[in-house]
Order: structure tokens, then C-alpha cells, then sequence
């Protein structure tokens, strides 16, 4: 038998998702609670460290809040989507089942993707989270922050979704009470991303890439 070549993005994605549904005592999850929590632990790590978790450059703004899609596509078990190959397909079924509501973990997913600083952001955003309820999470809490808030007269009247500007991750509503990082942290964070974005651009152009 072949060795399976699975996406990179999928198996980090897969893990975090896996630690947070190991955090449930009944590895169970609503979908729209556990992706909604990877939203709070990226939000939480890439104003600390200026890195999200997931690396994701496809979240967008949807009806009930941020979202990373592929995240949602793993939550969901989507086999239709152009993001998974049949590898991915096949490595995520060993773990992961979905029905209309809930996120399952069959078994341990594993870790190895994840470093120290993702750990304590995902484990943060479940402490700060977990007795919220899905749409409370996602409809009132998620809904305060500026990559959605910017949208929020678009979504008065339509769906679909809206991409995300990474650095909205960075800026702050009145009154938050969740993700508070000094002002020093934050623009040091802030300073590291934008260093990132810019060498990976840089190294685009020399491999004749587009962004």
C-alpha cells in the first residue's frame, strides 16, 4: 500500500481542532462552537506571538462570525471540497466524524504539529469559552470584534462571506474583556507578522509565485 500524502495544512488544522475536542470530556463538539474556538486561539495567539495557529490566509467573515474555512471543512467532514484529496479524506475519516451538529474525535489525533504557544492558546481559548453556548459564541461574542464588525452592515442584508483582513486580528473593540494584550506585546506581534507577510511575499516574487 501507498503511503498517504497528506496536506500539511490539513493534518496542523486536524490537530488543533483534535486538542480541543480531547479539552471535552466527550471528545464532542457542536461544529460552529469548536471552529468558532480555533477563531479565539488564533485571535489569542497572533496578538501574542504574530502567528495564528492555523496559518491561515482563508479565513472570512460568514453570518455567524469569523471562520476558517478549511477548519469548517474538517469540522463538517466535507467530501466535496476541492481542498482535500483523497488522502486528506482518508486520513481525517480515521478520526473525525460529523453529523448535522456535532464534531466527534474517534481517537487521539496527536500533536506533533503543534508548538508549546499554540497549545496554550487553544487550551486558553477553551477555559474562556467553554461554558458558552455555540450561537452565543458566535452571534454575540465573535460578532463584537473588528475582522467581522467591519461586515456587520453587509450581513444585515445578505449571506455568502466576506474574506478577512489579518490585521483586524490585531485591532480592539470598546471593552474588551477577553483579548487583552498589552499595548508593547501587541505592536511587537504586530511588528513580527508584518515582517512575515513581507519576507513570504519577497520569496513569492523570487520563485515567480503568486500571492
Amino acid at each position: 500500500m501507498s503511503e498517504r500524502k497528506v496536506s500539511s495544512n490539513v493534518v496542523k488544522i486536524a490537530q488543533a481542532l483534535g486538542f480541543l475536542l480531547a479539552l471535552d470530556e466527550n471528545h464532542k463538539m457542536n461544529k460552529v462552537k469548536l471552529v468558532k474556538l480555533l477563531w479565539a486561539a488564533d485571535r489569542l495567539h497572533i496578538r501574542k506571538y504574530g502567528r495564528m495557529i492555523s496559518d491561515a490566509d482563508d479565513y472570512y467573515a460568514m453570518t455567524h462570525g469569523p471562520v476558517c474555512s478549511l477548519a469548517l471543512d474538517i469540522a463538517q467532514m466535507s467530501k466535496d471540497r476541492i481542498a482535500f484529496s483523497d488522502d486528506d479524506i482518508e486520513y481525517l475519516e480515521d478520526y473525525f466524524t460529523s453529523d448535522d451538529r456535532d464534531t466527534s474525535m474517534q481517537k487521539e489525533v496527536g500533536d506533533n504539529y503543534l508548538s508549546d504557544t499554540d497549545k496554550e492558546a487553544l487550551t486558553k481559548a477553551w477555559e474562556l469559552f467553554k461554558d458558552k453556548e455555540a450561537f452565543d459564541l458566535a452571534d454575540n461574542i465573535s460578532h463584537k470584534y473588528p475582522e467581522w464588525a467591519r461586515y456587520a452592515d453587509y450581513f444585515k442584508n445578505n449571506g455568502g462571506r466576506k474574506h478577512i483582513f489579518t490585521e483586524d486580528f490585531f485591532e480592539n473593540p470598546e471593552n474588551d474583556e477577553y483579548f487583552k494584550e498589552d499595548r508593547e506585546s501587541l505592536e511587537a506581534a504586530r511588528e513580527y507578522y508584518l515582517e512575515n507577510q513581507a519576507a513570504k511575499r519577497e520569496l513569492n516574487e523570487i520563485l515567480g509565485v503568486s500571492a
